[in-house]
């Protein structure tokens, strides 16, 4: 069977002596696994330019009718992002985003969150190439919005407690995705609050909360609202802000995945 799809390498791996396997996220079958014959010999492979990591290309694969690997039989490169190699911390999240979405699709199944992902997947490696905005805040909106493209859209409306919309301070409960404001967090680390909490452990039920302000808030609505052309399109001034906001997004995603990257590591290690 032969197929031509556009998609994007979001990993690569050697196998064998001289071969290697891409993970290319794509439009029209979500993400392939890729076999590339000889690819570790780059130099004498005419292919070799369209099958390096962040390169969106046109490819044309086979399959025979056994096997789940596809193979490579040619391309060509609609866009190429190499540009984030020359800086170790956005070579490093680009990294991580790429691995991270591979591992939120499904393998040769296309879905519109699938679709929506890719899409916000180009237009963040862009922005990364480009320079325009501060990693981390990048990496905060990708995460954020990729866990509610996923499944897992936390509730910002209000406090969950008292319901007030704007809160100036508070907490964002991590495993129920739910804001508590500062004024209810105080109740609740009361009397009433440790017995509840008591509660709660003995129906093994897990409780995390990560700080926020009001203008980490508004980012956090911002990043779920706004157009998708339009996400990176604010600031937060205050690195201390800009680190509650990174944090928290983090945290959200990987409770909800239940798993950590070892691309996320490197990236953490390249930022200390």
């Amino acid at each position: 069977m032969l197929i031509t799809v556009n998609g994007l390498v979001v990993r690569s791996y050697p196998t064998g002596e001289h071969d290697h396997v891409l993970h290319i996220l794509t439009e029209e079958r979500g993400r392939l696994s890729v076999m590339v014959k000889g690819g570790r010999t780059s130099r004498k492979n005419a292919l070799a330019a369209t099958t390096q990591l962040y390169t969106y290309g046109n490819y044309e694969l086979y399959r025979g009718n056994s096997g789940d690997l596809y193979w490579l039989r040619g391309g060509s490169i609609l866009r190429h992002f190499f540009h984030v190699t020359t800086d170790i911390v956005h070579h490093a999240l680009a990294a991580y985003l790429c691995d991270l979405s591979a591992d939120m699709t499904d393998e040769g199944n296309a879905t519109p969150e699938s679709e929506t992902l890719l899409r916000m997947l180009l237009n963040t490696l862009h922005v990364l190439s480009e320079r325009t905005y501060p990693p981390a805040l990048v990496k905060g909106v990708f995460e954020f919005r990729a866990a509610a493209m996923m499944g897992y859209r936390p509730n910002l409306t209000g406090c969950a407690y008292c319901g007030t919309a704007y809160p100036p301070s508070g907490y964002f409960d991590i495993m129920n995705g739910r804001l508590v404001c500062a004024d209810c967090q105080t109740k609740l680390n009361g009397i009433h609050g440790r017995l509840a909490v008591r509660k709660a452990e003995e129906l093994g039920e897990r409780r995390i909360v990560c700080p926020f302000t009001a203008a980490t808030l508004a980012a956090l609505r911002y990043t779920l609202t706004a157009p998708d052309r339009k996400i990176f399109s604010f600031s937060l001034t205050d690195p201390e802000e800009e680190r509650l906001f990174a944090n928290l997004t983090e945290s959200y995603l990987l409770n909800q995945l239940e798993r950590d990257f070892d691309t996320l590591k490197f990236y953490r290690s390249v930022i200390l």
